[in-house]
């Protein structure tokens, strides 16, 4: 009997050991590759992205010949983990060097044969060019940058390296402890009845793995196991109940993420990017069905004397009111959207196939919000320990607008643009006035 139970265990342990030996060294294995491979990628990316800044920090200085600033930037970059040495280049000419200085800076030959990049095992250099940014003189021809000099930054792999060891080390150390005390753990576990517990391990691992609605039905007459057996089932309810709530608690998150990232807080209407994805989504319908659109911009007049004397409180809820407003005016396909402090842009889709038709339709919608903007405002204020509060307020509108054609060369950025400065027009014209910009 004792013979037996030797072999079961034995065969139990060797069953359970050598595929979780081998599952170990394979995540041990690709945790170090991966790790590895992230630590040389982030220590290229931040010399890259030095590179990149001390470049663009150092055009003027390039231009100027003004050394004392570039020997600050130089000297800046310097201190920065990992730089050991920095040079500045005018045109081929080093004129400004920095640090542990093991390597010509006019040796880069290497520059463009390997996409300015060096590795000599020990550091790893750098190469960025100084482009001079030149203003095209009109809106036909583009001049293209034109390169002024270069910068090359020389970053040491030294504490890349030591880090990879003690990550090794580390790794190498907690896998052999975590087979320790399986192996501990796998013999003790093996000198209890098989079967029952054989259920029992398959039941956690089916839970381990996600199967929440498993349960162990096997009786057992060992006091023991029939407690770990009504545990186990007690863990697998418990855990169901915290999946469905867990699930519950990510939904609400995500939709909250999702409100942060595309709504404004205080309105719930979408903000610049929604405004920005609805307003190329616009773009993409009126090309295909070929509809005119339009953009609104839309500032409010009185709305400062408002936040003066009451305050923000009193200005938010003529915010909100007036978001309120401006969507019953608009239809379901229309957007209305925050784009900052009073100001409001409204994007209508598929006016009208004619121009004309299309203008009109969008002076009507116009003329509508800026009617229904300008009607009094009664804000109740509530106050902890204080009496409620009703203010009366007149706030109007000026609105610009620029109808737009999805199949037209002007870019969304442009229309926004057009809409903007014919708000600023309707303003200069006495305000509470809508202005057209076709």
């Amino acid at each position: 009997m004792s013979s037996l139970a030797f072999d079961i265990r034995r065969y139990f342990a060797l069953l359970t050991l050598i595929p979780l030996l081998g599952i170990s060294a394979c995540l041990e294995a690709y945790f170090l590759i991966d790790r590895n491979r992230d630590l040389n990628q982030d220590l290229l990316l931040r010399g890259q992205l030095l590179a990149r800044q001390l470049a663009a920090s150092s055009e003027f200085g390039v231009f100027s010949n003004n050394t004392n600033n570039l020997n600050e930037l130089a000297t800046s970059t310097l201190r920065e983990s990992d730089v050991i040495a920095v040079f500045i280049l005018k045109n081929t000419e080093l004129i400004v060097s920095a640090g542990d200085i093991t390597k010509k800076a006019g040796e880069t030959s290497w520059a463009n044969s390997i996409g300015g990049i060096h590795d000599d095992g020990k550091s790893i250099w750098i190469y960025m060019p100084i482009l001079s940014t030149q203003l095209p003189l009109d809106d036909v021809v583009a001049v293209a940058p034109v390169q002024s000099g270069a910068v090359i930054i020389e970053m040491s792999w030294s504490r890349t390296n030591k880090l990879k060891l003690k990550i090794v080390v580390t790794t190498i150390l907690g896998t052999l402890l975590f087979l320790l005390i399986t192996i501990i753990a796998i013999n003790r576990a093996s000198r209890h009845i098989i079967d029952p517990i054989q259920k029992l391990n398959e039941a956690v691992d089916a839970i381990g793995g996600g199967n929440l609605h498993i349960r162990v039905n096997k009786p057992t007459l060992i006091n023991e196991l029939s407690t770990l057996t009504d545990g186990v089932n007690h863990m697998a309810n418990e855990l169901l109940k915290d999946r469905l709530e867990l699930q519950r608690k990510i939904d609400e998150a995500t939709e909250q993420l999702r409100n942060l990232a595309f709504y404004d807080t205080l309105t719930q209407l979408p903000n610049r990017r929604l405004l920005q994805d609805r307003l190329v989504s616009t773009f993409a319908t009126s090309k295909r069905n070929n509809y005119f659109g339009a953009v609104m911009f839309l500032d409010l007049d009185n709305f400062k004397p408002l936040n003066d004397q009451y305050g923000h409180a009193v200005g938010d809820l003529l915010l909100i009111e007036a978001a309120h407003r401006i969507t019953h005016c608009l239809r379901e396909i229309d957007t209305v959207a925050r784009f900052g402090g009073d100001e409001f842009v409204i994007i209508l889709s598929e006016l009208d196939v004619d121009l004309s038709r299309s203008i009109d339709l969008a002076k009507h919608v116009a003329e509508k919000i800026r009617s229904a903007l300008s009607a009094h405002y009664h804000l109740t204020l509530h106050s902890e320990g204080q009496p409620t509060t009703i203010i009366t307020h007149t706030c109007t509108a000026s609105i610009g607008v620029n109808v737009f054609h999805g199949s037209a060369t002007i870019t969304t950025e442009e229309v926004l643009s057009n809409a903007d400065a014919a708000m600023y027009i309707a303003k200069q014209q006495g305000r509470n006035s809508i202005h057209f910009i076709t």
